[in-house]
């Protein structure tokens, strides 16, 4: 059917996915996420199963290279999903390599961590993360960095007036 919400969020499944931005953006509840690291990690994997479980969504974990394949066939189907990468980097490498996710990246919660700028609430972002928005962007899919439904947030062009480059 179709992905009601893309998002780019380090902390993956928390309160503001399941309490609002599936209040605002339909689904199934149905959630796929990507991330290589987390799909490995067989105690991880299972804790996100169960709390999904636990409040009544499905859950998958995908690593790229499975979501690549998955992510397809999911979209062939009936049903609505949600799709959670930890890192803009995953959706890059997806559509790199043909996968279609749609138009439209809603970027949450992003870490500060060696090498990045702060961005916007809770968003740091790196020089090599600026280079996989430019090129999601290049291929028509537009950027938006919120946290939460309601705030305005802002575009890739806004972020890009301040950055300067991870120092």
């Amino acid at each position: 059917m179709s992905l009601s919400l893309v998002r780019v969020d380090d902390r993956l499944i928390h309160g503001q996915v399941l309490l609002m931005w599936t209040k605002v953006r339909l689904g199934d509840a149905i959630i796929l996420l990507v991330d290589d690291k987390l799909a490995n990690d067989q105690f991880l994997k299972t804790v996100f199963i169960n709390a999904g479980n636990g409040l009544g969504k499905k859950v998958y974990i995908f690593t790229v290279d499975e979501a690549v394949e998955k992510i397809p066939k999911a979209l062939n189907g009936k049903k609505n999903y949600y799709l959670i990468s930890k890192k803009i980097e995953q959706l890059y490498e997806l559509k790199k390599r043909g996968v279609d996710f749609g138009d439209e990246i809603i970027f949450g919660t992003a870490s500060k961590a060696e090498g990045t700028e702060k961005v916007y609430n809770n968003i740091y972002l790196s020089p090599r993360d600026i280079e996989y928005c430019d090129f999601l962007e290049a291929k028509g899919i537009k950027i938006l960095f919120k946290l939460i439904p309601d705030e305005k947030g802002l575009t890739l062009s806004d972020v890009k007036t301040n950055y300067k480059g991870g120092k």
